[in-house]
């Protein structure tokens, strides 16, 4: 209980309620938004589809500039403006008259939701080195509770008063949340350490040129290609489960069972950051865990394409949940010890960015294969390139990455760096 207590005295739960906020909203739409936009809107399905690239499009765009822009005014100013085009988005769906305002809230809320980059900016200057990915796990367990919720509450919501209620609901939370983070936030970046590492050696020339760090490149990639991969199997996965694991089920069914699996992948995610994260980094190391997490959701998608069941969808769910689990904040700590001096908010952006380039295209290429190929083809594809995108990893030398680290993490814990 004093733990719990001091969390919540602590920056850190202004910045899990800004995370959990956000995919709080994002989880909402997985079951609410498609049948809004269509049956209260006259949206075609391609239409739907589209809604997820344009937010994805718009963070590929603005989480290098939020991530510079947070270097340049400190996080907390950032974190406020962009929680705030959040809220703005939810009430624009949830008044939307038509489907060009649902596009425009998506745009915003794409734009805006940089904030996660930058959270977990504001998360790295509070932590060390040696307990960075632990601390970069309290995202993760945000995303984790987001969809636990999200799908759920949205359903529950949507039954009982209507469609546009979700929206409006997770619209009040957003307010919440720009509350706490006005009254309780604290500023991580102070004028002093921004005018120290903007004063730090670091190369000359464009944003860009920060890719010719082999570290971030490298890691970059492995971020676009898990990401692209996750998200052709994210977009599918309900109309794949309908037709391939559910043939015989009511729509109705389907969507309760799909629920409580989202759940339980939810949940298992929550559990991990809680118990798992920090003894595994410690025991095995952020390369290991990046490398094997995703290994283990690529292997989670081959399985489910080979033998499409309930059981094996179920079997799936902890190595899913897991891999992700300790894969996507060992990853960001492995960004943040690349990144030169002053620029870890840059560097977290691009990371941003390059996850979005593989949200916007996953979701466009499953759809192809399911409609032209078979259902099938997407979740095999999925597999396929998470598993690809490590194998490519380790061949261009992930281990061999010079990447800096404290003497006394470097010095203790086996399977370390």
């Amino acid at each position: 209980m004093h733990r719990f207590l001091d969390f919540l005295r602590s920056p850190r739960f202004p910045i899990f309620m800004i995370v959990f906020t956000d995919v709080l909203g994002l989880g909402i739409t997985i079951p609410v938004l498609p049948l809004y936009a269509t049956n209260e809107l006259g949206a075609a399905a391609w239409q739907v589809t589209t809604l997820t690239s344009v937010y994805f499009a718009a963070q590929l765009v603005a989480g290098p500039f939020l991530g510079r822009l947070s270097d340049r005014i400190g996080r907390r100013p950032v974190l406020i403006a962009s929680q705030s085009g959040t809220l703005a988005a939810l009430l624009i769906t949830g008044f939307a008259p038509g489907i060009l305002f649902l596009y425009a809230a998506r745009l915003i809320d794409g734009i805006t939701g940089g904030n996660i980059s930058v959270a977990q900016a504001y998360l790295s200057d509070i932590t060390d080195e040696k307990n960075r990915a632990r601390g970069l796990g309290l995202v993760n367990a945000a995303f984790s509770l987001g969809f636990v919720f999200g799908p759920a509450f949205g359903s529950l919501l949507a039954a009982s008063f209507g469609p546009r209620v979700p929206f409006f609901a997770a619209a009040a939370v957003s307010l919440v949340t720009v509350l706490l983070s006005i009254f309780l936030l604290p500023e991580s970046l102070t004028p002093e350490r921004r005018r120290r590492e903007a004063a730090a050696p670091r190369s000359a020339g464009s944003g860009w040129d920060i890719l010719r760090v082999p570290s971030v490149a490298l890691l970059l990639f492995i971020a676009f290609g898990t990401n692209l991969g996750f998200f052709a199997f994210q977009t599918i996965y309900v109309l794949w489960a309908e037709r391939l694991v559910f043939p015989d089920w009511p729509p109705a069914a389907v969507q309760q069972a799909i629920g409580g699996i989202l759940t339980l992948v939810g949940l298992m995610g929550v559990g991990t950051q809680m118990f798992l994260v920090g003894p595994m980094i410690r025991r095995f190391g952020e390369k290991h865990l990046a490398v094997f997490g995703n290994l283990a959701r690529g292997l989670a998608f081959g399985a489910m394409a080979l033998a499409p069941s309930a059981a094996v969808v179920l079997a799936a769910i902890p190595f899913l949940s897991v891999g992700g689990g300790v894969a996507l904040p060992a990853l960001i700590a492995l960004l943040t010890f690349t990144a030169p001096p002053g620029q870890r908010g840059r560097v977290i952006g691009l990371n941003q960015s390059a996850a979005a380039l593989g949200n916007v295209i996953g979701p466009l290429l499953s759809g192809f294969l399911f409609d032209t190929v078979h259902p099938n083809a997407s979740m095999a594809a999925a597999g396929l390139i998470v598993v690809a995108t490590i194998l490519i990893g380790l061949a261009l030398g992930i281990y061999r990455l010079p990447i800096a680290r404290p003497v006394a993490a470097a010095s203790g814990a086996p399977g370390h760096d």
